[in-house]
């Protein structure tokens, strides 16, 4: 009997523009229905294949859409800063997310189809077959696990040929999540521990570790979205403890000495630290396979980066002036780039609108953000975009602090709990004269919210921000707290604009009041359970289908 052997996949998808799966730069050049999928070469190659839109679905959208949106990142004016609805739906960043996660999906389901049908005499080892399917399965969790962070619910398709003139409708939340977990318990079962170094791209493939680690995550996200809906989530917790606690076990995970040691490009060894679970991984030695992920934080005057994506002064606020996540990994002041005698600092809260001075040497430039070096851009005056910089997306610090979380959901406030928050903190003070005692937290909540901000410190700018404020129950208390301090800053700002206003210079005085006012809290207040927590579908793919138009469907409180 003749295997069919399938090609195509999610044809016309939404609206997606693209047509096959390709193992290699063109796979309907190399292939057809009788030589594809037949070959072990040809399974890997199915798989390689679905890591090419990895980055396309991750950078920079998981910045904009799960930070831009939350106390930890900022852009003045840009529709996710200020929740601007109409611009958000066209937005090309939650395209980028939306279609590129569908492409993995797409990839994923072709791989699994097709490489469950290749014989097993096909391949040299009795373990690679499930293998390349585990894998296939992980990133095919991911794709769906990110998408369902963004919208709630999308459609849920899993066959590897998906008819151009179907009609997607929404799946429900619990099948979705079923099927994330089917595909992660497959993953489990037949990932390594770790990718031997002779794998091409080994770094950056799933380990059994990573996909332990996202079924912790699901569970704490179904766990969150229970309580939320006054439903008992203690089954959720404890599954997701053990699944935390399988990273934890493993012995493959350390957190690093030093804070930065975590995110340093400049070598191997942090590079490839073991603190890092899963991560996007780049090379600067192969333009095809490195990233531009390090121009985008920091501004040109800096280090000649892109400017694009900030960190707000009012988190700024927050840190400890002990802390070395502020000193060792946020820009607060920097010199000009080209030697020009130009001083650039970001101010406190009483300093706002004071420190600007052109006339001094050098001169002063008052900064309205902060900025990040978890992607430290290592080239500058070179113009060589060429970077090497981790997109991290699960570490061991978040780990340990979401096995503190979920205790405390179980438990209320214990001391090993404490201790794992402690671990964090002793790192990022550099002694435990800041470590936390059990008299510290006063009950469940309180635990649950003094975790909230240390997940802040630690996990900022990390592409996590706004699920956990999701799951935690928290994200209207701290949006609106996030924004109260955004209008006391521009009201600071404007009194002492207006008291060093000279009226022959400036003849109206300062209103920054519009600056603020746009914001949501103050024009269209959130609800506890707002639908806003969640992004539309994008417009190209939900006017063509109005179903998805409901991904949102909820009830608000």
């Amino acid at each position: 009997m003749k295997t069919n052997y399938k090609l195509y996949t999610l044809v016309g998808l939404l609206g997606l523009s693209f047509t096959a799966c390709e193992l290699k730069e063109d796979l309907t050049s190399v292939y057809n229905a009788n030589n594809a999928y037949t070959t072990e070469e040809n399974a890997q190659e199915g798989v390689n294949g679905i890591y090419r839109y990895l980055l396309g679905a991750t950078h920079t959208s998981n910045f904009y859409i799960n930070d831009m949106s939350t106390d930890d990142c900022f852009k003045d004016g840009i529709a996710f800063e200020i929740y601007n609805e109409n611009g958000l739906s066209g937005n090309v960043e939650l395209a980028r997310c939306y279609n590129g996660n569908w492409q993995m999906i797409g990839c994923a389901n072709t791989a699994i189809d097709n490489i469950s049908m290749i014989p097993e005499s096909r391949f040299k080892t009795a373990d690679k077959k499930p293998e390349l399917l585990a894998e296939a399965h992980f990133l095919r969790a991911f794709a769906f696990y990110q998408l369902t962070n963004a919208f709630y619910r999308v459609p849920l398709i899993t066959n590897g040929f998906y008819e151009a003139d179907a009609n997607p409708t929404l799946a429900t939340v619990e099948e979705l999540d079923d099927q994330i977990e089917q595909d992660l318990l497959i993953a489990t079962n037949n990932l390594p521990d770790e990718w031997g170094t002779a794998t091409e791209g080994a770094s950056g493939r799933p380990t059994k570790g990573a996909a332990y680690g996202y079924l912790m995550r699901l569970n704490m996200r179904k766990a969150g979205r229970l309580r939320e809906e006054g439903k008992d989530a203690t089954a959720a917790w404890q599954a997701a403890l053990m699944y935390a606690d399988q990273v934890i076990t493993s012995g493959k995970y350390a957190l690093q000495a030093k804070v930065f040691d975590v995110f340093d490009p400049s070598k191997p060894e942090t590079l490839n630290n073991n603190e890092i679970i899963f991560a996007i991984r780049a090379s600067d030695k192969v333009p095809s396979g490195s990233s531009d992920l390090a121009l985008y934080f920091t501004p040109w005057e800096y280090d000649m980066g892109w400017n694009n994506i900030n960190m707000p002064l009012e988190l700024y606020w927050k840190f400890n002036s002990d802390d070395q996540r502020l000193k060792e990994l946020i820009v607060t002041s920097f010199d000009n780039v080209y030697g020009k005698p130009i001083k650039y600092i970001s101010p406190k809260l009483n300093e706002v609108g004071t420190l600007r001075n052109e006339k001094s040497n050098p001169q002063i430039v008052e900064n309205d953000a902060v900025y990040t070096k978890k992607y430290k851009y290592t080239k500058p005056g070179t113009y060589n975009y060429n970077t090497p910089n981790n997109l991290i997306l699960l570490r061991y610090a978040d780990v340990l602090l979401c096995k503190a979380e979920i205790l405390n959901e179980l438990n209320g406030p214990t001391q090993e709990s404490v201790d794992l928050i402690n671990k964090i903190r002793e790192r990022a003070f550099e002694n435990n004269n800041h470590n936390y005692t059990l008299a510290n937290f006063a009950s469940k909540e309180d635990m649950r919210s003094k975790l909230c901000d240390e997940r802040l410190f630690e996990l900022n700018m990390e592409g996590v921000r706004r699920v956990d404020l999701i799951r935690m129950g928290l994200w209207k208390d701290r949006l609106d707290a996030y924004m109260d301090l955004v209008k006391q800053k521009l009201e600071t700002k404007e009194a002492n604009l207006n008291a060093r206003r000279d009226p022959n210079v400036v003849k109206n005085p300062y209103d920054l009041s519009p600056e603020w006012k746009v914001y949501p809290k103050f024009s269209n207040p959130f609800k506890p359970y707002d639908k806003r927590r969640y992004y539309p579908i994008p417009g190209v793919y939900s006017n063509k289908f109005p179903d998805l138009q409901n991904n949102r469907s909820f009830r608000e409180q």
